[in-house]
């Protein structure tokens, strides 16, 4: 009677071990279940907000196309606002790569506004004086002059297409480091150039620090 009821202790034990081994398995199955989800969840996620994100820059490309394409049809002049708003797109997303021909035209539409003759509100450096608007100005023309340097610093003289690249964006840079041109300046204006000096002051130390000398060492054909 002892040896059965050891034995029947025996298979207690036995069948409670396997009790708590298959309780312990399928609590870990969940786990592992549970894990595989929130990395499912997690990669779909980043998949969908990838997918968010290049939609998103699709758009964005898209209506700054837009933007140049009536510009290029010259129907009306762009306000310098308008362009403000279309380069703070361009610059939100911009890949030299991608982009090129897209910054091309920004700086050719923003040339173009600096050529209007008395029309404040054309003048891409009118924002300057925008109470609202002065820093976030600044920090756009510094970004966008810092963007013509990159570019010439891919930029070979010896074929046509980047030689008048070239002289687009040493234009920029002249433009926008000397008040000597600037049409807002003229007349009444004249009081503003010691301000307008301190902003072209803040835009040339902005591309010194960046290394604004070497590059136009690069760009130079000519050898010291």
């Amino acid at each position: 009677g002892l040896c059965k009821f050891a034995n029947m202790f025996t298979v207690s034990q036995t069948s409670r071990a396997w009790f708590i081994d298959r309780a312990r398995q399928a609590r870990e199955e969940r786990l592992v279940q549970k894990e595989r989800e929130r990395a499912a969840v997690e990669i779909q996620a980043h998949v969908r907000s990838f997918l968010c994100r290049r939609r998103l820059q699709r758009e964005i490309r898209r209506e700054i196309d837009e933007f140049f394409k009536a510009d290029d049809s010259g129907s009306s002049k762009r306000s310098a606002l308008c362009i403000f708003k279309t380069a703070r797109k361009l610059l939100f997303l911009f890949r030299i790569k991608e982009d090129d021909e897209r910054f091309e035209k920004l700086c050719r539409c923003i040339l173009s506004s600096m050529d209007v003759e008395n029309e404040p509100k054309v003048w891409y450096v009118s924002l300057a004086l925008s109470k609202d608007l002065t820093l976030l100005w600044i920090k756009q023309i510094k970004d966008v002059m810092w963007y013509c340097c990159e570019f010439l610093e891919q930029l070979k003289p010896e074929i046509l297409q980047d030689s008048k690249l070239i002289t687009l964006y040493l234009t920029m840079l002249v433009t926008f480091t000397d008040t000597s041109t600037w049409k807002i300046l003229r007349g009444k204006g004249e009081s503003l150039r010691p301000a307008m000096n301190h902003i072209c002051a803040n835009i040339m130390g902005h591309l010194n620090q960046h290394g604004f000398y070497s590059v136009l060492q690069v760009c130079d054909p000519i050898p010291n």
